[in-house]
């Protein structure tokens, strides 16, 4: 069976070259820095394990790439605050859906159902100008990219694919320095009718060793609770792209 290519899912965030290339009018400096980020990324070994599994994943679950859609584009994170040493760099985010969530039923642990795969992983390089302490990223930039990320997990199980955050719980747990990758993990939790609850969280990025287990407790910086909800005004919900 053929190799599944991350860039044939039918995303909006999962584009490298849209959300980080030529959305400022196409500076040629910004292009030259986003791509040498793609290229430290890329050749990195945890980030080629991370591809490895997506990549083994989907073997077994291609035929669901399709269900995999966003409606909400960016315009924030991919936007006003992408720039060299803003949002330096932003990576595909990687889908890990099982089968089993694509009839968009209620999925409870507290009721004895199990959770399996449903989660989401991206890598992002931040910089400088997004620090509030002097070399530390702001909390409120963190709380704004586990928002975002938090809700584009829920969107994939509701049906209609969109929805809006109606909680956020945050615990910052140790600083996220400037100047450096992190992972992104959203986890589902539970959903229950039009409410889904998402667990974000924020890991610092080892640069070098494979081995160190990435999402770990010691290389946790924030994580948070968040509840999404689809509410009955769904349809009303537009926010395409406009840059």
């Amino acid at each position: 069976m053929a190799q599944i290519d991350i860039d044939d899912v039918p995303t909006l965030v999962n584009s490298t070259s849209e959300l980080t290339k030529g959305l400022d009018g196409g500076d040629d400096d910004d292009v030259v820095v986003v791509d040498e980020y793609d290229l430290t990324l890329k050749s990195n070994p945890t980030y080629q394990q991370y591809i490895h599994k997506y990549d083994q994943f989907n073997l077994k679950n291609h035929l669901n790439l399709h269900l995999i859609k966003e409606n909400i584009w960016p315009n924030l994170t991919g936007y006003t605050l992408k720039g060299q040493d803003k949002i330096n760099y932003r990576s595909d985010s990687l889908y890990f859906i099982d089968e089993k969530y694509w009839n968009y039923q209620d999925i409870n642990p507290d009721q004895g159902d199990s959770i399996t795969n449903n989660f989401s992983i991206t890598f992002f390089h931040l910089g400088s100008k997004l620090s509030g302490h002097e070399g530390i990223i702001h909390g409120g930039l963190l709380a704004t990219l586990l928002d975002e990320l938090t809700c584009r997990l829920a969107f994939q199980n509701f049906e209609s694919k969109k929805g809006v955050t109606a909680n956020l719980n945050i615990n910052y747990k140790k600083p996220t320095y400037v100047d450096q990758f992190v992972i992104i993990k959203c986890s589902l939790i539970k959903k229950i009718g039009r409410k889904c609850w998402i667990k974000g969280q924020v890991y610092k990025f080892p640069e070098h060793d494979s081995d160190v287990d990435n999402e770990s407790a010691d290389n946790l910086l924030t994580e948070c609770e968040v509840l999404v909800i689809e509410p009955k005004w769904v349809h009303e919900l537009q926010n395409k792209q406009n840059h």
